[in-house]
């Protein structure tokens, strides 16, 4: 196991900010478990890991435009709440993921059980925008291969942060610096983003995956459905996404305030983009391999169908050690970021949760149950599953013991408790923001407290990037999946006083801890 990529060991922490609000990552003491570690009976383990987002940053269907509303000094940002269509990290997001491999590959042995770790589970968000060529490069980063995130022209890229005179827009982070004559675009002459002459072309070359050494299991999440996680596709959009002009603005005479553009965020559905024909657009070479994935296509990709379900729905059941793992499809199909399950996936949940009562289960979705509020159905489609539905399920049985997710890019934990039963729900942080970081978590039967119990050991993990960014050194993975760190750590929308108190920082109780629960099945475990 590689003891570096822990944070028991090394902790990677923002340094002192200059007067522009930047700071450089450096090593920092380790992070103790918050709760004693404790042995006892493997169960489980497996890597968590969630949000990956590996984007075709180049898309035309792409939203960047709109971000701008969230920015500290928009009159509409109260209004819009973070937006999140555009980071200036996202072209390094396939670095990150190559440099998370690499932490997985040295790490087959959980930290503290010493057991060999069963298999990766990924909780959505594979993608960003739901294309072929974004899922085509998953599934390359974790079967193996060679992979380069660019679309449309192959000698030249149409990211919004190329230096280019003619599409020029300051909002964005260019690394290469503004073009002659200009002054610096504002993320670096406000906020001190730093100039990294190159990266682009760096960030576009081909590069080499050993793939996964663990069994992996992925998980159908908003952004692997719908256009920038929010729009359910259309042929329009279809033919957007593939063709030759990027849209860069709103439509004439429009503004944020409109109902059409904040649908364009909807949290709920309905969802739609905001463009007309009156929207200005620049001219860029199409791409076929821009078109849109399917749910069939999705669960066949990420070989979903392999699971002993055996179906090629978005839904399935696996078994980790002695876990029984029950996925579950939250993307409501329809449109808004937000999610909820459909009746037939309820009552397929039913039917397994009846035939593995004697097992312990665990439930893993995209988005955590705070997050299932999307009630929205067309008519004549049928009402959505929410939240509270669901929780009376998985509490009129208490063998559910955890509830793994993803979608709020934040480590977090929730006990649920209802009656006697209760268990636990963490979600683990995303891949393109801060702090870009998995978990091991290991699940064990114990007795060390006199009543049996399910004891939950989290250990929090880095990828495999050194903490402080060399702005020189773009010649690997692990460089430049550093600088997508730091990148993130400094995301201007997240400083100080952030909307709603909105901040990807958490506390150390929900990352390197124990968590415990009674044992459902304590009966059978002290006949044993």
């Amino acid at each position: 196991m590689s003891m570096d990529d822990t944070t028991i060991q090394t902790v990677i922490a923002r340094g002192d900010a200059n007067e522009q609000g930047w700071c450089e990552l450096r090593n920092a003491p380790g992070e103790d478990y918050t709760a004693t570690p404790t042995t006892g009976e493997v169960l489980g383990c497996l890597w968590h890991l969630s949000d990956l987002h590996i984007c075709d940053a180049e898309s035309p269907s792409r939203l960047e435009y709109i971000d701008r509303y969230s920015d500290p000094d928009s009159e509409f940002r109260e209004e819009l709440g973070d937006i999140g269509t555009y980071r200036p990290q996202e072209i390094l997001t396939i670095h990150v993921a190559l440099a998370m491999i690499e932490t997985v590959n040295a790490t087959k042995i959980a930290p503290v059980s010493g057991a060999t770790i069963d298999a990766v589970l990924i909780t959505g968000d594979l993608t960003d925008n739901a294309q072929k060529n974004e899922l085509h490069w998953y599934e390359t980063l974790l079967e193996g291969g060679v992979i380069a995130s660019k679309s449309g022209d192959r000698d030249r890229s149409s990211w919004v942060g190329v230096c280019d005179e003619t599409t020029w827009d300051d909002r964005y982070w260019h690394p290469d610096g503004p073009p002659a004559g200009l002054p610096p675009d504002r993320p670096s002459g406000i906020y001190g983003y730093p100039m990294v002459p190159g990266l682009i072309e760096a960030a576009r070359q081909e590069i080499a995956s050993p793939g996964l050494a663990l069994p992996w299991f992925s998980v159908h999440g908003n952004h692997d459905a719908l256009l920038q996680g929010t729009v359910a596709p259309t042929p329009a959009l279809r033919e957007l996404s593939m063709g030759s002009a990027r849209i860069t603005g709103l439509p004439h005479g429009r503004t944020p305030a409109d109902f059409d553009i904040k649908s364009s965020v909807a949290p709920n559905g309905p969802a739609t983009y905001p463009h007309d024909m009156t929207s200005p657009v620049v001219s860029i070479t199409a791409d076929a391999d821009r078109d849109f994935v399917g749910p069939a296509e999705f669960a066949r990709t990420t070989r979903l169908f392999k699971s002993t379900s055996m179906h090629e729905r978005n839904y399935y059941t696996s078994e980790i050690g002695e876990l029984v793992l029950i996925t579950l499809d939250t993307v409501n199909p329809h449109g808004g970021w937000q999610g909820s399950i459909d009746s037939d996936q309820c009552a397929w949940l039913v039917r397994q949760l009846e035939r593995n009562r004697d097992r312990y289960i665990v439930i893993a979705s995209h988005h955590p149950s705070p997050c299932l509020t999307n009630a929205f159905a067309p008519m004549n489609e049928p009402p959505r599953v929410l939240s509270a539905e669901l929780m009376g399920i998985l509490h009129s049985h208490n063998n559910v013991i955890a509830w793994l997710a993803g979608h709020v890019h934040h480590h977090a934990a929730l006990w649920h408790q209802e009656g006697s039963h209760g268990f636990w729900e963490i979600t683990t942080s995303s891949l393109i923001d801060w702090p870009q970081q998995g978990r091991v978590i290991e699940f064990l039967r114990v007795s060390d407290r006199q009543t049996p119990e399910i004891a939950i050991i989290s250990t929090v993990m880095n990828h495999a990037g050194p903490a402080a960014a060399d702005y020189y050194d773009l010649s690997s993975a692990k460089s430049l999946a550093s600088i997508s760190r730091t990148l993130a750590a400094n995301d201007y929308r997240l400083r100080g006083s952030s909307l709603r108190g909105l901040t990807l920082d958490s506390s150390p109780e929900v990352r390197n801890t124990v968590w415990r629960l009674p044992d459902p099945h304590f009966t059978e475990a002290t006949e044993r």
